[in-house]
């Protein structure tokens, strides 16, 4: 879906479909914003290679607020996302602001990634558990100890679509919890919509929403196009390695640390050996230590008895 994904939202033509989708992200939050209108910055797909995985997928765009949006789809990198996103919000926030503005004056600058799985927070890549199924991630800068807004100047939006699907799944319907906004599940069932299990979701959505009906109107004559569906298939046989490769490295990992922690086990038994083994020597130095005390208090009393015999003689 991530390269159908640009062809779909990023269309210069028809702006409608990404109109709602992103009023549907900021509604998910309560954010009070309605975009009326986007202008797509870099609507043109770029050439489709290997070693440019991220910004085939990107779409930039101007809201009628003035506000900067960068829109990002990753189904892989995780590991790298939040230093990407960041770099793409400073990227966007600095080309915003034109000679002799105000830096006051400059409009909230906004990312949106879709993601395909966690995106790990707070210190150390903790998961705290308020996060262990989150679906739709806000970050923006706080104070440390009152957590009030700091400053909207940076809006980031985080969307698991790994956690929406097993949510979507473990219900069957889209009435599930952390999801505000009906057009947000709706748009995000779309997105995923080849995880989904129950395809009714899929098909009620589409006969009672004309935009997403649209949006799979588009899908259907892109997959018709035998270039776009061969770049398609390329653009997923490099997910899949890609993932297999991660996948194969972090179970050596865990096979070295499973390793470890045997060898670990192995040597804390056997200094547990030799700690009850000295502890018995110990207790058998000591025991010998009371006996050999034991037999100096007799000679020394014998000693006493021969000394008095010889002094009554």
């Amino acid at each position: 879906m991530d390269y159908l994904f640009k062809r779909i939202f990023g269309n210069d033509d028809d702006k409608s479909r990404l109109i709602s989708l992103v009023n549907a992200i900021f509604a998910n939050k309560n954010i009070d914003r309605i975009v009326a209108d986007i202008i797509l910055i870099n609507s043109a797909l770029e050439k489709h290679n290997e070693s440019d995985k991220f910004s085939i997928i990107d779409i930039m765009a101007t809201l009628s607020s003035g506000s900067r949006v960068c829109i990002e789809m990753h189904l892989y990198g995780l590991g790298e996302l939040k230093a990407k996103t960041i770099r793409s919000w400073s990227r966007a926030s600095g080309e915003e602001l034109e000679v002799g503005e105000k830096y006051s004056d400059q409009p909230p600058t906004i990312t949106i990634a879709f993601t395909n799985g966690k995106v790990k927070s707070f210190r150390e890549n903790i998961i705290y558990k308020t996060d262990k199924n989150k679906i739709h991630k806000l970050c923006m800068i706080m104070d440390c100890e009152d957590f009030s807004i700091f400053t909207d100047a940076m809006e980031l939006h985080y969307i698991d679509m790994k956690a929406f699907a097993k949510a979507v799944n473990e219900a069957g319907s889209l009435n599930i919890n952390e999801t505000e906004d009906p057009f947000f599940t709706k748009w995000l069932a779309l997105i995923t919509h080849t995880e989904i299990n129950d395809k009714t979701i899929i098909k009620y959505i589409c006969e009672n929403e004309e935009d997403i009906q649209m949006a799979v109107s588009t899908l259907a004559r892109q997959s018709e196009d035998k270039l776009i569906r061969q770049a398609y298939l390329r653009r997923q046989d490099e997910i899949y390695f890609f993932n297999k490769s991660i996948a194969d490295y972090e179970h050596r990992i865990e096979q070295e640390q499973r390793r470890a922690e045997q060898e670990q086990h192995r040597a804390e038994q056997a200094e547990a050996k030799i700690a009850e083994k000295d502890e018995a020597l110990a207790e058998k130095d000591e025991a010998l230590a009371e006996k050999d005390e034991a037999l100096a208090e007799k000679d020394a009393q014998i000693a006493r008895l021969l000394a008095q015999l010889n002094g009554n003689n």
